[in-house]
């Protein structure tokens, strides 16, 4: 879940990509690339189909395997959480995947 809570400082970011990303059935897909530069994304399922997201390379990713996005769900990386690496998606259906990268 997007969690924006008003007491912490709000990181500034210079460039963000806005961009959706379709997946096939039972088929692993990069959603974004690693990136050192990586201060914020966010990944929301638009889809009435649950989508699995993977901190984790490509070959790495099994379908049922990893962070749960349930329809109308989201996950957030920021500063508390931050990871620079490849997140991938898998899903038993095809479906879409919604997301914003941030960099400095």
């Amino acid at each position: 879940m997007i969690n924006n809570p008003a007491s912490i400082s709000i990181p500034i970011f210079d460039t963000c990509v806005h961009d959706e990303k379709e997946l096939t059935a039972n088929v692993a897909a990069v959603i974004v690339r690693a990136n050192g530069e990586r201060k914020y994304a966010a990944f929301t399922n638009n889809s009435k189909i649950e989508i699995f997201l993977v901190l984790s390379e490509l070959n790495k990713v099994t379908n049922n395997k990893g962070l749960l996005i349930k329809p109308g769900g989201s996950y957030e990386i920021n500063f508390n959480n931050l990871y620079v690496g490849t997140v991938c998606a898998v899903s038993k259906f095809t479906c879409r995947l919604s997301f914003v990268e941030c960099v400095e």
